[in-house]
């Protein structure tokens, strides 16, 4: 479905982690679950009801922890290895269209230039699909935020479509 780059596990038994669980909100044991690996979907999250109805088992209603397949770099070695490109520290706003996979999201951040940091930017649009932007993805770093229940390093993307510099 994506990219081979992007391996997504849900881990719910990281001792003391934000979102680590044994139990979803229903009583389904949860359990190390791989969502996509080298970019195949491998499972959906299907709870009690969901799962009664289409008569299948059910898996688990929510995500715990989403963990990422790390790479060996952290941010400023990405960021080094870019010639040109934006450097993305927020968002504000924007939406997907969750049908066809096409997002607009108002952005913020640093111009990259030759692998170095060169003026910060604000209120920019990244647009694109979906499934385009994580068929590109290029590297992950090595750098998740541990006290998030999303456990994703930062991540490197080619051919993102940005508008407003």
């Amino acid at each position: 479905v994506l990219g081979e780059k992007l391996t997504l596990i849900d881990e719910p038994h990281i001792t003391k982690a934000s979102g680590a669980r044994y139990f979803d909100g229903e009583g389904v044991a949860t359990k190390r679950l791989p969502v996509f690996e080298n970019g195949v979907l491998k499972t959906y999250y299907i709870d009690t009801y969901s799962a009664n109805k289409m008569d299948v088992k059910p898996t688990i209603a929510s995500p715990s922890i989403l963990t990422m397949q790390m790479g060996d770099k952290n941010t400023e070695s990405l960021i080094a290895s870019v010639d040109k490109g934006i450097l993305i520290t927020g968002f504000n706003g924007g939406n997907c269209n969750s049908t066809t996979g096409d997002f607009s999201y108002g952005i913020e951040g640093f111009l990259i230039e030759k692998g170095k940091l060169t003026q910060p930017i604000s209120e920019m649009n990244a647009t694109g699909n979906m499934i385009t932007l994580w068929s590109n993805l290029v590297e992950t770093g090595n750098d998740p935020r541990l006290l998030s229940s999303w456990r994703i390093p930062s991540l490197l993307f080619d051919g993102v479509d940005f508008s407003g510099l």
